[in-house]
């Protein structure tokens, strides 16, 4: 079996996209995006992880037109790992380079709070399958009810 490298987010924008060409003529839009974890500190503070997401080619250019600070969103794609240096030192960030991403509606974000069993701290195979189904389920309902860009968005 091949590795998988897969991941699926829900969350929100927090700066604005930024769209950069690269040298070989592809571009990509750029933007940070938080999601929140399925706990609380002991003090009742949220918990949220900051991830930089870069989107290719149309994709991006979707972005750049339909993504501002504080857009909610479903992000499917990939997880990898890159380092630079600052200040002399090596630093390490995660990016989501992203495959699929639509804008949540509030159908699928209450569908999405229904899985409460994602605040353990291991999943039983049920409550994976019915994340799975929710992915699977916002998919559908996108491509059923979206224009052009949304179909368009769904097969880069």
């Amino acid at each position: 079996m091949a590795d998988l490298n897969f991941v699926a987010l829900t969350g929100f924008s927090t700066r604005e996209p930024a769209l950069r060409q690269k040298s070989s003529g592809q571009v990509k839009a750029e933007f940070s995006f938080e999601v929140d974890r399925p706990f609380l500190r002991a003090n009742g503070e949220p918990v949220s992880d900051l991830f930089l997401v870069d989107a290719w080619q149309e994709l991006g250019e979707w972005v750049m037109a339909n993504v501002t600070t504080g857009t909610r969103l479903m992000i499917v794609g990939t997880l990898n790992k890159e380092s630079y240096n600052s200040h002399g030192a090596r630093e390490h960030m995660t990016i989501v380079k992203a495959k699929y991403i639509r804008a949540t509606t509030g159908a699928v974000a209450a569908k999405c709070d229904g899985l409460s069993g994602l605040k353990h701290d291991a999943w039983e195979e049920d409550l994976l399958l019915a994340a799975v189904s929710v992915i699977e389920e916002a998919i559908r309902d996108d491509r059923a009810s979206a224009g052009l860009d949304a179909v368009e968005v769904a097969k880069a």
